[in-house]
Order: C-alpha cells, then structure tokens, then sequence
C-alpha cells in the first residue's frame, strides 16, 4: 500500500486482520507495517503508538456495534427489541472476535472519544429498559445484569468453556437471554399493578 493511500481507517482494518492472524498480543508496530508494505514510521503519522491505534480500534468497534444494533433493532420494541440486542451483540463479539476485548477496555484507556463511543450503546440499551416503565434504579441494575450476562457468555465461550455436548452453546445463550428479559416483563407488570 503506498503511504498517500493509507488512511486510519485502513490501518484499523489491517490491524483487525493481524489479530485475527496471529492473536491480538503478537501485533506490533513493526508487523503491521510490513502487513500494509510500508516502513514503521508512517504509522506514527497516524497513531501516536500502539496504545492509541487500540483506543482508536476499539472506537470503530463501538461505532460499528451501534450501527449494527440500531439496524437490527430496527421495528422492534421491548422483549423482541431486548432479545435482538442480546443476539446481535453476540453475533458482533463473535464477528470481531479477535479483538473483542478492546470493546471492554473503556475505563482503563481513560479517552473521552472511547467513552462517549461505548455510552452509546448502553444508552440504546437504556432506552430499551426504560420502554418496560422501569424506574431509574431498575433500569441501571438491569442494565448492569444484562451487560454482565453477554459480556459473561461472550467472554467464557471465547475462553473454551460451553462444550458440554448435551447443551449446544447457541441453544443455551439464546434460553438464558429469554429468561432474563422474561423477569424483566415480570418486575414491569408487577410494578404496574
């Protein structure tokens, strides 16, 4: 790729495919500029160092599961919107597997773009419990549960746990969510009563 042609997006993109390659930890500067055929320094013209490409990665990622989200939750509301949002966020995390785990980095990078990116889909996410006439402090709490449980199922299926052969891993993802958004509908009713 000639340097004039090399955009962040570009870079971001390659440096995805890398860690699909050869795993996340094993990118470096030096690797990815030999992937994109150019020297390492004309990726300091892009990215101050490794640290900001992965702040800058996880940014797209948290742009890209917005746009994804939002296209998916297109025409749905309450349980099925709830059950899509689970679905999808599964389907993007296995998707971008490779570099999932810069999606839950926000905290420790300490970027405002990082963390304005990533509220956006706890805010969709919020909008949606707020929809079952939640209060407040039900909407947080279920919102924290409800993160916990993807991040969870994501993050152990990723680590190999899940292969019981009597319970297909797809099959009790999909049973577990169901049953979540089904108390959620049951503390909705409930309060309206």
């Amino acid at each position: 790729m000639k340097r004039r042609d090399l955009t962040p997006e570009k870079i971001i993109l390659s440096y995805i495919a890398l860690a699909e390659k050869m795993g996340l930890a094993q990118v470096t500067f030096p690797r990815l500029a030999e992937a994109l055929g150019i020297k390492p320094p004309s990726l300091y013209n892009h990215f101050k160092n490794l640290t900001d490409l992965k702040v800058h990665t996880a940014i797209f990622l948290h742009e890209k599961l917005h746009e994804y989200l939002t296209t998916q939750l297109m025409g749905k509301t309450k349980e099925a919107a709830l059950l899509t949002y689970g679905e999808s966020y599964r389907t993007f995390a296995l998707k971008y597997q490779a570099v999932y785990e810069l999606l839950n980095t926000i905290p420790s990078f300490n970027n405002d773009a990082l963390l304005l990116a990533g509220r956006k889909n706890t805010v969709l996410l919020s909008q949606l419990l707020f929809s079952f006439g939640l209060s407040e402090e039900e909407v947080l709490m279920e919102s924290r549960g409800f993160r916990s449980l993807l991040h969870g199922y994501v993050s152990l299926s990723q680590l190999g746990y899940f292969q019981n052969a009597m319970l297909d891993a797809d099959e009790s993802f999909v049973a577990v969510l169901v049953q979540f958004v089904e108390t959620i509908e049951k503390k909705a009713e409930n309060s309206h009563h």
